[in-house]
């Protein structure tokens, strides 16, 4: 995982919709919520400093670029005999192998 740099950060969070940053901005994600109606406060309060500085981004925000050297789906079947799919990267690309369930 390596971490986007500051420009690539800014345009990343910037690309979002308005309330997107402006949730990101209030920086509690995850947090426990006893009262919505201060989430709705702040979020609002959270909004109007967006739409007063459009450029405005969050010093926090990170966007990060995978490079996995594998990966496995499991495609679902309504039978439960499902198909397990890994994917493993090689020099060539990506191979594709197919797993007991």
């Amino acid at each position: 995982m390596t971490p986007g740099s500051a420009r690539e950060n800014a345009e990343d969070f910037l690309a979002k919709s308005a309330t997107a940053r402006a949730e990101a901005l209030l920086a509690r994600q995850s947090q426990y919520l006893v009262d919505t109606a201060e989430r709705d406060q702040a979020l609002e309060k959270a909004l109007a400093a967006v739409g007063q500085e459009p450029s405005l981004v969050d010093s926090a925000w990170t966007l990060y670029t995978l490079s996995p050297g594998e990966v496995e789906f499991l495609q679902a079947a309504n039978t439960r005999v499902h198909t397990r799919l890994r994917y493993e990267r090689s020099r060539n690309g990506w191979e594709r192998f197919l797993l007991w369930s």
